[in-house]
């Protein structure tokens, strides 16, 4: 179709389409079909009519003064979307899209695809769980003598950090979680959120308050032992009764800047290093434990726990 600008000259960007104009013969013949249907149909015919009456160009176009499309994204910038919720990983739901999920969480369709290598004529499942986050695209066979950095450390599929998992004892199954479970480790999650620490830091916290109570808020323990994290009041933790609110007990077990004992006890964020430290040695860390390794085994519920909850 042949676009004529404001001066009458043709845009070069059309050059070598064949016009669509009807040719007088095409047209004559419309008239003449339109005029016989005029009687049984006079609705129709007028529509007809005006059709073949009217304007058979567009108006003009400048393209000159049409917006420019926005740029393709480039192969490193779809691979490096990240969810405006935060969220690693999406599992869909019966009903969603692809297109859905990706307006869901922010990211281009087409940044979707390429982080689950996915193709536009993928069908989804119910169930199906997609990363929809660049910090979960890493080889899964990642690993080496010297962990990686916080946020690069690599994660499975299933949610498991891809650190040294030979302590891992369980065998990768996933300790189901009872109400009061879930209640606490919510609790444990929002505070570290709230303080900023990283996904790993939450999960240590998780892993660790499974290894002491099993996320449950005891009133008693191993000598004055109380609470999510079987913290002492005589090792400067706080009082029986702060050490019993979940959201205290985990602001002390972070530590750092929010530590509710600052100068008193030692939390995770306060040990030098710990992003680069197993969950076992970590959590050792903060609560000198008479069963170091006992952390390890918790380790895939925690991060299963994290995304179930978040």
């Amino acid at each position: 179709m042949s676009v004529s600008r404001n001066d009458g000259e043709t845009s070069p960007i059309f050059d070598g389409l064949t016009p669509g104009v009807p040719t007088d013969s095409r047209r004559s013949r419309r008239a003449k079909l339109a005029v016989a249907a005029a009687g049984a149909l006079p609705i129709i015919a007028a529509a007809t009519a005006s059709l073949v009456a009217g304007a058979t160009t567009l108006p003009d176009v400048d393209p000159t003064n049409l917006a420019p499309a926005p740029p393709e994204p480039t192969p490193e910038e779809l691979v490096g979307a990240t969810s405006v919720l935060g969220h690693v990983t999406h599992t869909v739901l019966s009903g969603e899209s692809l297109t859905s999920i990706a307006e869901m969480h922010g990211i281009p369709t087409a940044a979707l695809l390429a982080l689950n290598g996915l193709s536009w004529q993928t069908t989804l499942h119910e169930g199906q769980i997609l990363v929809v986050s660049k910090s979960h695209r890493k080889p899964l066979a990642e690993k080496s003598d010297s962990l990686p950095g916080l946020e690069e450390s690599p994660l499975l599929e299933s949610g498991i950090r891809a650190n040294d998992l030979s302590g891992v004892a369980d065998g990768g199954v996933v300790s189901p979680m009872s109400a009061e479970m879930a209640t606490n480790a919510r609790i444990i999650i929002q505070v570290g959120r709230e303080l900023g620490v990283p996904n790993y830091g939450i999960v240590i916290a998780l892993a660790t308050a499974a290894q002491e109570s099993h996320l449950r808020n005891l009133d008693y323990g191993d000598r004055d032992s109380v609470g999510l994290f079987q913290q002492r009041p005589s090792s400067g933790w706080g009082t029986i009764s702060q050490i019993r609110d979940p959201r205290y007990a985990a602001r002390a077990f972070f530590g750092g800047p929010g530590s509710p004992t600052p100068g008193g006890t030692m939390g995770l964020l306060d040990v030098s290093g710990w992003q680069h430290m197993s969950v076992s040695k970590a959590a050792q860390s903060v609560q000198r434990s008479a069963f170091p390794d006992a952390y390890a085994k918790w380790e895939v519920s925690a991060w299963h726990w994290l995304f179930d909850l978040t």
